[in-house]
C-alpha cells in the first residue's frame, strides 16, 4: 500500500557535513523509520538551540535545511508529542522546543563519544599514513578521506533503502562506482605527484578496517547511521515487516563470490565470502545457500582457462613477487602468483584442490541448483536488455559472461513472489560484480518491483538487524566496503596485464623492478588493451620495456652519482667523526680531571659537613642547656625576688610592731612619771610626736639596711625638731615679760 505523496519523507542531499550526520549514530540504534526521525529531532533540538524552534514548522525547517529530511508537520508533530510524552522534550512556559535535562546529557554524550572515536581513528590512520606515504600531506588526506567516506556512505543508504523499497525517490549517487568516487576525491585535493600514494593510503584505510576494531566500529556506526538515516523515505509497512524477522530465502551465489569462499581470490572478499557463511551457520539463519548451474560451468571454464594460461610459461619468483603488485591481475592469477612468490609452487599443484569445486562448495552447504530450460524467451528478452545497458555504459564484456549473468539472473526472478519487501519475495543473487546490481537495480526502478541482486556490504546491512551485535561482526561488515566493483574475467585490462606478464616469462632473468613498473602502469595497459593484433601488443610492450630500461639506467646513473656524493659525504663525515672523537678524547680527560678534583672535594665538603654536623650538634646540646640554666636562673631570681618581697614585708612589719612597743612603753613613761614639764610643756604633743617619729625611724632603719640612711636622716630632722621646740622661744632665753600697765 502506498502513502499519499504529502504523507511521505522525502529525501535530499543534506547541506551540511554528511559525515557530520554520521556521527549522530543513536539513530543505528533505531527499529523504525519514526523512531529514526525522533532521534533525529532529538539531535536537531540539541545541535541547533540557538535557532529557538517554538513550533512544529521551526523544527521541520530545520530538518529540511540542515539534513535534508522533508517530513510532513504531522510527522515531525508526531515525533515530538512522543518525546514530549516519553520525558525527553518539553516547552518551558510554553516557549521553545527544549531537552529535559537527562535527555540532553544522554543524547550530548553519545555524540561526544562518536566525535572522540573519530579522533581515535584519525590519530591511528595518519600516524599510519605518515609511516607508509610520507610525502602525502596527512591533514589534506584526512580531508579526502572524509569526502570519499561521506559519498560512500551515502551511497550505501541509498542501495539499502532502494533495495528495501525502489519506490522511493532518492538522490541517483548510489549509481556511481567507488571507484569512481575514490578518484574524484582524490583529483580534487591533490596534484597529480601525490594522487597515487593518496588514493593507496585512502583505500586501505577500508581495506585495513578488520585490523583496528575501532576503525571497524567507526565504518560500521557510520554505515549504520547512513542506511538509518535514509530509511526515513521508507514506506513504514515496508519498514516494519522488514524488521519483523526474517523470512527464508534462497541465496545464490555469484562467480565472484564463490571465488572468495573456494580461496580463489585475494583480501578482502575472501574474508567477507568465509564469514557471511559462517554468520549463517551460527545464528541458523533460515538462507539456503545455492548456486546456478551455469555459475559452475563458469567457475569450471574459468580455473580451466587460467590454468592452461598459467602452464604456458614458467614464473620464477621474481616475476610473481612483481605481477601481485598490479592491479589488473585477475583472481586466480593473483592468488597463484602470492603462493608462487611465497613457496614456489607448481600451477599443477596450486589448481589440483579446484578439480572439483562442486564438491568444494557442497561441503560449505552451497548446493548446486540446475533449473529447468523453459524459460528461453524471458532469457533472450533479458540478455537484449542487459547488453543494452552495457553498452550505454561501456562495459566491456564477453558473451560468455553475460549469457552467464542472464542466466542466473532470470532463475532468481523466476523464483521471486510479489512480496512488499524484497527480503520476503524468495530469492536474492549475491554478487560484487557492479555492472549487474546497477543493471537490475535500473530495470527493477523501472517496472515497480523490487531488486533481486545484492552487493555485499548492503546484504551485510539488511542482516545487520537479525544478528546479535559484536566487535567481529562490525569488523567483517567494515570489510565490504573495500571490496571493490569486480572486474569482470576477461576484461580487456586483465587479459593485456595477463598477456604481457607471459611475454616477460619469455625473457631470461627479466628485472623484478622493471616488471613490477610495467605491470602497475595504468597507461601502459589502456595501450594495449587496444592494441589491434599480437605485432602490435609485442611492439608497444618492447617500446615500454625499453622506456622503462632507459628511465632504470637514468636512475641507476642518478643513483650511482648519488652513491658517490654520498661516498664523499662519508669520507667527510668519517674525517670529522675521528677529529671528533680526539676532541671528545681530550674533553673526556679533562672531565676525568674534574671528576676526580670533584670527588676530592667532595670528599673534603662531605668531612667538612660532618665536621659541621657535630659543631651544630654540640651548639645544638650548649643551647639546650642555656635554655635550662637561663630558665633555672629565672626561677631562682623569681624565688629570690619572692624572698626579699617577704623579708621586706616581715621587717616593715617588726620594725612597726616594735615601734608600736616601744611608742606605747614612752606614752606609759611619759604619764607614769612624774614628768610635769613635759605634759605642761607648751608644746607636748609635738614632741611626744616627734619621739614617737624618731622610734619608728629608727627602728625601720633597723630593720631595713637599705633605707637606714633615710630613716635615720628622718630621725635626726625630728630630734632636732625635739631640741628646738624644748628650747622654745624668748621667754624661754630670759626676755623680761612686759608688766601689766
Amino acid at each position: 500500500m502506498s502513502l499519499p505523496a504529502e504523507s511521505k519523507i522525502t529525501i535530499s542531499m543534506p547541506s551540511t557535513a554528511f559525515q557530520q550526520m554520521c556521527n549522530y549514530v543513536a539513530i543505528a540504534e533505531t527499529k523504525s523509520p519514526a523512531e529514526s526521525l525522533r532521534k533525529l529531532v532529538l539531535h536537531t533540538l540539541l545541535t541547533f538551540e540557538e535557532e529557538k524552534a517554538s513550533s512544529v514548522q521551526d523544527v521541520a525547517d530545520i530538518l529540511k535545511t540542515m539534513f535534508g529530511v522533508e517530513a510532513p508537520n504531522h510527522q515531525v508533530q508526531e515525533a515530538l508529542d512522543q518525546l514530549t510524552s516519553d520525558g525527553q522534550v518539553y516547552k518551558p512556559m510554553g516557549t521553545n522546543y527544549v531537552l529535559t535535562p537527562e535527555a540532553r546529557a544522554k543524547v550530548k554524550l553519545r555524540i561526544e563519544q562518536a566525535s572522540e572515536l573519530q579522533d581515535r581513528v584519525k590519530m591511528q590512520w595518519m600516524a599510519e599514513m605518515i609511516r607508509r606515504f610520507p610525502d602525502v600531506d596527512a591533514e589534506l588526506a584526512w580531508a579526502a578521506l572524509q569526502d570519499y567516506l561521506a559519498k560512500a556512505f551515502v551511497r550505501h543508504g541509498i542501495q539499502v533503502v532502494v533495495f528495501l523499497d525502489p519506490a522511493v525517490e532518492l538522490p541517483t549517487e548510489h549509481a556511481t562506482s567507488l571507484s569512481t568516487l575514490l578518484a574524484e576525491v582524490v583529483k580534487a585535493r591533490f596534484d597529480l605527484s601525490y594522487r597515487e600514494g593518496a588514493r593507496h593510503a585512502i583505500s586501505d584505510f577500508l581495506a585495513k578496517a578488520g585490523e583496528y576494531p575501532e576503525r571497524a566500529q567507526f565504518i560500521a556506526e557510520c554505515a549504520d547511521g547512513a542506511a538509518n538515516y535514509f530509511s526515513l523515505s521508507v514506506s513504514p509497512e515496508v519498514a516494519v515487516r522488514f524488521r519483523e524477522k526474517l523470512s527464508p530465502f534462497m541465496l545464490f551465489c555469484d562467480t565472484n563470490f564463490l571465488f572468495g569462499v573456494l580461496d580463489l581470490h585475494v583480501h578482502p572478499l575472501v574474508e567477507v565470502s568465509h564469514k557471511l557463511l559462517d554468520v549463517i551457520a551460527q545464528h541458523k539463519l533460515p538462507i539456503e545457500l545455492r548456486y546456478h548451474e551455469a555459475t559452475l560451468q563458469e567457475l569450471q571454464v574459468s580455473i580451466s582457462r587460467y590454468g592452461d594460461m598459467l602452464r604456458r610459461n614458467k614464473w620464477p619468483q621474481a616475476l610473481s613477487r612483481a605481477a601481485t603488485t598490479s592491479p589488473f591481475m585477475s583472481g586466480i592469477e593473483l592468488k597463484y602468483h602470492k603462493k608462487n612468490a611465497e613457496t614456489g609452487i607448481d600451477v599443477d599443484a596450486f589448481l589440483r584442490p579446484y578439480q572439483h569445486v562442486d564438491v568444494l562448495l557442497n561441503e560449505r552447504q552451497i548446493i548446486v541448483y540446475r533449473p529447468p530450460t523453459d524459460r528461453l524467451t524471458e532469457r533472450a528478452t533479458l540478455e537484449t536488455e542487459y547488453k543494452d545497458f552495457l553498452t550505454r555504459l561501456p562495459k566491456e564484456k564477453p558473451y560468455e559472461l553475460i549469457a552467464h549473468d542472464v542466466a542466473v539472473l532470470d532463475c532468481v526472478r523466476s523464483f521471486r513472489s510479489n512480496a512488499q519487501s524484497t527480503i520476503e519475495a524468495g530469492a536474492l543473487l549475491v554478487t560484487c560484480d557492479y555492472a549487474l546490481y546497477r543493471f537490475d537495480s535500473k530495470a527493477s526502478r523501472n517496472a515497480k518491483s523490487l531488486a533481486s541482486v545484492v552487493l555485499p556490504n548492503v546484504l551485510w546491512q539488511i542482516l545487520r538487524p537479525f544478528i546479535p551485535a559484536s566487535k567481529d561482526f562490525d569488523r567483517s561488515f567494515a570489510e565490504t566496503f573495500a571490496i571493490p566493483e569486480f572486474r569482470t574475467i576477461g576484461s580487456g585490462a586483465s587479459r593485456a596485464c595477463s598477456k604481457m606478464l607471459a611475454l616477460l616469462a619469455a625473457y631470461k632473468d627479466f628485472r623484478e623492478e622493471t616488471a613490477a613498473r610495467l605491470l602497475s602502469n595504468d597507461m601502459l595497459i589502456d595501450q594495449l588493451r587496444s592494441a589491434e593484433n599480437d605485432e602490435q601488443f609485442h611492439a608497444q610492450v618492447e617500446s615500454a620495456i625499453a622506456t622503462e630500461n632507459q628511465a632504470l639506467l637514468e636512475e641507476r646513473a642518478a643513483l650511482a652519482r648519488r652513491v658517490e656524493v654520498l661516498e664523499s659525504e662519508k669520507s667527510r663525515a668519517e674525517k670529522e667523526l675521528e677529529e671528533k672523537k680526539k676532541a671528545e678524547a681530550e674533553i673526556a680527560a679533562k672531565v676525568k680531571d674534574k671528576e676526580e678534583e670533584v670527588e676530592r672535594l667532595s670528599t673534603s665538603k662531605s668531612d667538612a659537613e660532618a665536621k659541621a654536623k657535630n659543631v651544630f650538634s654540640k651548639l645544638k646540646e650548649i643551647e639546650a642547656a642555656k635554655g635550662v640554666a637561663e630558665k633555672a636562673t629565672m626561677q631562682e631570681a623569681e624565688a629570690r625576688k619572692k624572698a626579699e618581697r617577704a623579708a621586706h614585708l616581715y621587717a616593715v612589719v617588726a620594725a612597726l610592731g616594735v615601734s608600736t612597743v616601744l611608742i606605747i612603753g614612752f606614752e606609759m613613761l611619759v604619764y607614769g612619771l612624774p614628768w610635769n614639764w613635759l605634759k605642761n610643756h607648751t608644746n607636748s604633743f609635738g614632741l611626744q610626736a616627734g619621739v614617737s617619729g624618731a622610734i619608728i625611724s629608727f627602728m625601720l632603719g633597723l630593720f631595713r639596711p637599705r633605707w637606714r640612711k633615710v630613716w635615720w636622716l628622718v630621725i635626726l630632722i625630728a630630734l632636732a625638731a625635739v631640741i628646738i621646740t624644748l628650747v622654745g622661744g624668748p621667754s624661754s632665753l630670759g626676755t623680761p615679760t612686759p608688766k601689766a600697765p
